[in-house]
């Protein structure tokens, strides 16, 4: 909550900052920008829902294409008493709809796609009278696997270096999955399964990032 807010008020800090200045300074490709983000996520395949937080590294590409790098920590429960705990390091390319690209202070409308590294740890919590076969598991190993990812999302730049992003993505795993199976709304089994999988999860991310390498233009 601490972090939803701290970002709230960096946007309307940021907002008013923007009217106060006489140019209107732009990025151009080369310039490289360093981020934090957080992000919220939902698993459709064990009901998993929950936060992490992570860093990024943004390359301008060209004046309508971005890429964004990034390492994302998630930590989600499932039902009663199942949990997940999730590391990404990726990476995506956004393309904007605008003709202007990045290089306007309206907000940038953009789709992206890219692909991902994951490290998914998934368990539950034994509870009372809770009955299950002895040889399964109450948690696994970390389960490495490939996912690749595509969605939507909006950058604003309020003032000169500092890029305010929000997007949303459906990610699925291609090489393995792991997921939690239910009786009677507890976690009951720890499920792995190899090949692609389309019952991905919905990710949801607000970041902020600031270009400490940056070609500059006047607005002519």
């Amino acid at each position: 909550m601490k972090m939803h807010l701290s970002f709230l008020l960096l946007l309307l800090l940021c907002f008013k900052f923007s009217f106060a200045q006489e140019e209107s300074i732009l990025i151009n490709p080369g310039s490289t920008a360093i981020g934090m983000r957080t992000t919220a996520s939902v698993f459709l395949g064990d009901n998993a829902a929950g936060f992490g937080a992570g860093g990024q590294i943004k390359i301008l590409f060209a004046h309508r294409v971005n890429s964004e790098w990034f390492l994302d920590y998630m930590n989600s429960s499932a039902g009663n008493n199942g949990y997940r705990k999730d590391t990404h390091i990726g990476w995506s390319v956004q393309f904007a709809v605008n003709k202007g690209g990045y290089q306007t202070r309206l907000p940038v409308p953009f789709v992206e796609a890219g692909q991902c590294f994951d490290w998914t740890k998934v368990g539950f919590i034994p509870i009372i009278n809770y009955e299950a076969p002895a040889e399964l598991p109450y948690v696994t190993n970390p389960i490495f696997s490939i996912a690749t990812q595509a969605g939507a999302g909006v950058s604003w730049f309020p003032i000169s270096r500092l890029e305010l992003t929000a997007e949303g993505q459906y990610m699925v795993h291609l090489t393995k999955d792991v997921h939690l199976e239910y009786k009677y709304n507890n976690a009951y089994r720890i499920n792995q399964s190899k090949g692609a999988n389309f019952q991905g999860h919905i990710l949801g991310t607000l970041s902020v990032s600031w270009y400490l390498i940056q070609t500059q233009k006047k607005k002519s």
